[in-house]
């Protein structure tokens, strides 16, 4: 039996679709239920299962045995430190659970995705702030370049008037740039401000130490 459910483990880790005839004549149907409902998997995973083992095996799945331990993992996902660690590593809920403990999750899951969208909120500001200062730099490259074009003697006047208007050019952007890092150094404040303050919320009500695991800080 133990040799079967690891078997039904991997099963599960590899895929739905993916199943082999092996697999789907071997398949411990209710271990497979209980990491589908463990790993808060939707409910169309069963159905997956089901076509890919009568098409490939002529296997019909056990649903009975299925559905129990779907039932059984389900109680291991359905709880508010589950739903919390989901949301904050940015997972998706497939609304599996059900009755007086689904508030409970989603209200932890949402708690939890609020601090996801928050860190993700800065590091999408650091990216378009590294982007800034690297076209900020090429637009100076290309200044200097141009500088030194115009006072060569081995430039025409007509390649004289091309430099100037890309010049000009460049030199917009450049100002264009300057003026969006400011905004931008403005929101990297406020935003690492607001991530700040919700981890402090997170701290006080001890969303930390309710038997998730610490989700990984940022590095900025």
């Amino acid at each position: 039996m133990r040799a079967i459910i690891i078997f039904a483990g991997i099963l599960f880790v590899s895929g739905c679709a993916a199943m082999s005839k092996d697999e789907c004549l071997y398949a411990d149907w209710q271990a497979v239920g209980y990491e589908d409902g463990a790993a808060g998997n939707s409910v169309s995973a069963v159905s997956s299962r089901r076509t890919a083992c009568a098409k490939k095996a002529g296997v019909t799945l056990d649903m009975a045995a299925y559905s129990r331990g779907r039932d059984q993992g389900l109680t291991v996902f359905c709880q508010p430190a589950k739903g919390y660690a989901l949301g904050v590593h940015g997972g998706a809920y497939h609304g599996v659970c059900s009755g007086p403990v689904e508030a409970a999750f989603i209200d932890a899951f949402e708690t939890g995705r609020q601090l996801y969208n928050l860190e993700r909120n800065v590091a999408s500001i650091e990216a378009r702030l590294r982007q800034a200062h690297y076209d900020a730099r090429a637009a100076e490259h290309g200044i200097a370049e141009i500088e030194s074009a115009l006072i060569s003697t081995k430039t025409s006047n007509v390649q004289r008037l091309e430099l100037l208007a890309e010049y000009k050019h460049l030199a917009e952007e450049k100002g264009n740039i300057e003026t969006a890092v400011i905004a931008l150094n403005r929101d990297h404040v406020r935003a690492e401000e607001e991530l700040a303050e919700y981890r402090d919320f997170l701290t006080y009500n001890e969303f930390y130490t309710r038997g998730t695991t610490t989700p990984s800080q940022a590095s900025y």
